[in-house]
């Protein structure tokens, strides 16, 4: 009996000290709120923001705003609406740029708004190379987390996923970031862009200085990045295409410009092969590969995101645009009739600036 009556103590006690666990992480994580989930603005700078939630609970309200979208990764977000609104007519663009973006993302949110009767006359779709190696979301990434409105599940379970979840590093990184200020990130909701306002005080007073201390512009890459994707990212091209023509939208399908360090850590034939993988399915235009613009450091915050200049220069390729200098070598239209000509070429071109790096 007296076993029986300890035990219950003991099961009491663990019951008492779950909840004020969970109450405890809970309340960390709802003041800190790492994600921008729950916008208590306890601190004010974001380290990290999941804007695949923050932009579907934008856009739920505004939509009527806009009539047009760009779809990418984070490094679609420099480039501002406007510069490529100029260029269409009657044209209303939102930057829906979100973090690590492929192929799955820009479909199911392609679906998503066709449901949700967006307006969309036009979509500006940027595909990275990187995309060949990943696809769909895993359930841990928090940071990445779509919308649950996006694929069907219930607004509470989702906010309680963010209060229960224990997030260490986000919650030390934004901690650390509204303490120290160093490399702040602006986000506009009202736009989409993403800007790096301190970065691009430092490229402007010294930009040989900028490079130099800029780590990813001094590091050797190897080529180990591999088209694995190929099956799922083909597929979901070909709907995205499919469900543009069936809702007469307007599909610019063009490739990120990689920073040469990025462009690094491809494996050769495998980034040649997703590049023709993509020319099976629609046109495109090619701004990858060891041209003008990639090989120039001081047109990138790191070598995985350019700044909103050259955003300016892909879109005067693709719209023809005489008024704004672009680069000979940069931007290719391809299609299925060219692109063994085009990946020739730049088969030779990459083999002959792997060879001058060795030397």
């Amino acid at each position: 009996m007296k076993n029986n009556m300890n035990s219950k103590k003991w099961i009491k006690i663990l019951a008492v000290l779950c909840v004020l666990s969970f109450g405890f992480i809970g309340g960390i994580n709802y003041l800190v709120d790492p994600f921008n989930i729950f916008h208590t603005k306890f601190l004010k700078e974001q380290f990290q923001m999941n804007e695949r939630f923050m932009k579907i609970e934008y856009l739920e309200e505004n939509k009527n705003k806009y009539n047009s979208y760009m779809f990418g990764s984070s490094r679609i977000g420099t480039t501002p609406p406007n510069v490529i609104d100029k260029y269409l007519e009657n044209a209303k663009f939102y930057n829906f740029t979100i973090s690590s973006a492929n192929l799955y993302d820009y479909l199911i949110h392609l679906k998503y708004f066709i449901k949700s009767e967006y307006p969309i006359k036009n979509l500006y779709l940027q595909i990275d190379i990187s995309n060949m190696a990943s696809y769909s979301r895993t359930e841990s990434d928090y940071l990445r987390k779509p919308h649950p409105f996006v694929v069907g599940e219930k607004l509470e379970k989702y906010y309680l996923s963010y209060l229960s979840g224990f997030f260490p590093f986000n919650i030390k990184g934004k901690i650390a970031e509204n303490i120290n200020q160093k490399d702040l990130v602006g986000y506009y909701l009202e736009t989409g862009i993403w800007t790096r306002p301190l970065k691009e005080k430092k490229i402007k007073e010294n930009p040989e200085k900028f490079i130099q201390e800029e780590r990813s512009f001094n590091v050797q890459n190897k080529r180990v990045v591999k088209n694995t994707q190929s099956e799922n990212n083909s597929k979901a091209l070909k709907e995205i295409v499919d469900l543009c023509l069936k809702n007469n939208i307007n599909l610019i399908i063009f490739t990120t410009p990689h920073n040469k360090n990025m462009m690094d850590t491809f494996i050769l034939e495998d980034y040649l092969k997703f590049l023709k993988m993509i020319s099976s399915i629609a046109n495109f235009y090619d701004f990858t590969g060891y041209n003008t613009v990639t090989t120039e450091n001081i047109n990138y915050y790191e070598s995985s995101h350019y700044r909103e200049n050259v955003g300016r220069i892909i879109a005067a390729r693709i719209f023809n645009d005489k008024s704004i200098e672009v680069p000979e070598d940069f931007g290719v239209f391809v299609t299925k009739d060219n692109i063994d000509e085009h990946l020739e070429n730049l088969r030779k071109q990459i083999e002959e600036y792997d060879l001058k790096k060795t030397k």
